[in-house]
């Protein structure tokens, strides 16, 4: 052989070579470089100065009663954030002024014959103004039977345990038709009422006690909540509705999103055969993952139009302090970036949730209870999180970390501070919305921290939500415009599951799917990044309405990109210039503007 040939085959060889190494180190599935595009919003603080002409309430409340004065702090932190403003009163001032300017009269208080200015509230709402009582009367603190009439109440009684809930209107605008109750724990203490033959209910349980109704007096209205303003965050909704039904033509922002995420997702794929999968299906779990499970999912962001929010995973050891092993092998390191470059491909986003699944805390979070392992310290957090870097970037090198999602949704001061230590890039912490202090969970409200991190909670799980968790979607859509929900890959597998099959949960997804996208199906697919820079313009933006008796002109400010606002009509629209409008519910409309002057104009009404 001559010396080219020779000098051929060395070459040939030394690029087989580089070939097989380049395989051996992800290089065919690392060729394009992938980022978070999605930029991280620079905080606004520049306001209107429209303090003079903001949408203003009236709050009564009864600074001895604890209820009272937790419903006076809900519904003042409600209506701020919604940018409107509210004075607070005892409810023994008599000196108190109600002027018509008010949007709304809120008294929290079931002993309506202690509120002093209760004869101005009557004049007010004669006079054309909007009342709302809001926590249920009671008996032994009833006021004039001509009030309780004006009221709406005929016959006022005893306490009643008020199991359910039906919304017999679109009072919570996308909910009309909705129950549940049956089989849930969820109930509230109301009175014993009988109601006088004119007043409107618009929310009632499950045995037709009415819950929520409306009554005509004099020019005005009074709105009567019959039960308490609860401090598990459920009947944020029908608050917000409250406010949204006092005068006509009330305007107030929303997100109109929706946010999915897949908790434990890219992981470590379980090897071998699991009985509940091999049973059903005949796939050993690694098979379920790729044939079954995530072409299932693949599809569902494509039926239901979603983006998914992958958070990975790197172990599913318990170990809790130094040194902290890598997955073995090539195979979890394949699927790692098989499937993150899947979610990716899809539009999706890629965040954080731990090197392993034991949350970021120490002894006294319910670990044993959960069969958790606690961390000896901020320390062995920090350690582990490094090896999470280290194994993300050795994948993704140029993709920034923007979302932590807590294992179990418990995450202790010191885990928070371990992830923004070895994550400084991370800017978004989701976890829960609600649930029990005894579960040691991280409750959330949505909100950005003084160091500029932005909590955004989830609201409903799995895959086969109960009627419940619609019910707190209903509420959340008309409280922030947000849908929220997460799975997990293994869900097959929990206790919680072991009486469906996974067809059963494949339908059970897609059914609640269906009834979200019917009943609220102008909501925008975003991951929990693109959510982020949704939420920095509904806190940063301003915005003010101006009323007149053939139009509504809508002047925002400070806003990044087009802003979202639900506005409460009972009259149809003519026509909007510098927006779009779609009607959402009976008298509700989504107003859409990236304007800065939006005018919305009445159609006439029919002689």
């Amino acid at each position: 052989m001559d010396k080219r040939g020779i000098a051929g085959i060395i070459a040939f060889v030394i690029l087989l070579g580089c070939f097989f190494q380049f395989t051996r180190m992800d290089g065919f599935l690392k060729l394009d470089s992938v980022k978070n595009l999605v930029n991280v919003p620079r905080i606004l603080d520049k306001k209107g100065d429209w303090d003079q002409s903001r949408d203003s309430f009236l709050i009564l409340y009864d600074a001895r009663d604890v209820a009272s004065v937790f419903a006076e702090h809900r519904l003042s932190r409600l209506i701020a954030q919604q940018k409107k403003s509210s004075y607070s009163a005892k409810i023994g001032d008599e000196s108190v002024e109600i002027n018509d300017n008010y949007r709304g009269v809120l008294v929290v208080t079931g002993e309506l014959n202690r509120v002093a200015a209760l004869d101005k509230v009557r004049s007010y709402v004669e006079n054309g103004g909007t009342a709302a009582l809001l926590i249920a009367p009671e008996a032994a603190g009833a006021p004039s039977q001509d009030f309780l009439r004006a009221a709406g109440i005929a016959e006022l009684g005893g306490n009643a345990n008020v199991k359910g809930i039906k919304l017999r209107t679109d009072f919570l605008f996308g909910g009309k038709g909705f129950s549940f109750g049956e089989d849930s724990a969820y109930n509230t203490s109301g009175s014993k009422v009988e109601l006088v033959s004119d007043a409107l209910v618009h929310i009632a349980g499950i045995d037709d006690t009415p819950l929520l109704w409306e009554h005509p007096a004099g020019k005005g209205k009074f709105l009567v909540y019959n039960g308490v303003v609860r401090d598990d965050k459920t009947n944020i909704g029908i608050l917000t509705a409250v406010l949204a039904h006092c005068g006509t033509e009330t305007l107030y922002p929303v997100l109109g999103t929706k946010v999915f995420y897949i908790d434990d997702f890219p992981s470590p794929v379980p090897e071998g055969i699991n009985p509940r999968i091999y049973d059903e299906l005949h796939m050993t779990t690694e098979d379920f993952y790729r044939y079954r499970w995530w072409p299932y999912m693949q599809q569902v962001a494509k039926d239901f139009d979603l983006k998914y929010t992958g958070l990975i995973i790197e172990s599913y050891g318990d170990v809790v302090k130094a040194p902290f092993p890598a997955p073995a092998g090539r195979r979890a390191r394949d699927n790692f970036i098989v499937y993150g470059r899947e979610l990716l491909n899809m539009g999706g986003e890629l965040g954080l949730h731990g090197y392993n699944h034991q949350p970021l805390a120490p002894a006294g979070y319910n670990e044993e209870e959960l069969d958790y392992v606690p961390w000896g310290s901020k320390q062995d957090m920090v350690e582990s999180l490094q090896e999470l870097r280290r194994y993300i970037e050795a994948s993704y090198p140029d993709y920034a970390m923007r979302t932590y999602v807590p294992p179990s949704d418990i995450l202790s001061p010191e885990g928070r501070e371990a992830i923004l230590e070895v994550f400084p890039e991370v800017k978004i912490f989701s976890s829960l919305y609600d649930g029990p202090a005894e579960a040691m969970a991280y409750i959330q409200n949505y909100e950005r921290k003084d160091d500029g991190t932005y909590e955004l909670p989830r609201t409903s799980a799995g895959y086969h939500p109960k009627r419940q968790n619609m019910y707190e979607q209903i509420s959340m859509l008309n409280y922030i415009g947000n849908f929220s929900h997460f799975v997990h890959p293994d869900e097959l597998f929990y206790e919680e599951s072991k009486d469906y099959s996974w067809g059963e949960m494949e339908q059970g997804l897609k059914d609640f799917l269906t009834e979200i996208n019917s009943r609220f199906p102008f909501l925008r697919a975003v991951t929990n990044v693109e959510l982020m820079n949704y939420f920095a313009d509904y806190l940063d933006m301003d915005y003010q309405v101006e009323r007149e008796p053939d139009k509504m002109t809508l002047t925002t400010q400070n806003n990044r990109q087009p802003l979202r606002f639900i506005l409460r009509q009972s009259r149809e629209i003519a026509e909007v210039s510098g927006g779009t409008y779609q009607k959402v519910g009976e008298d509700a409309y989504l107003i859409e503007t990236g304007a800065g002057t939006t005018v919305i104009k009445w159609k006439e009404p029919e002689k």
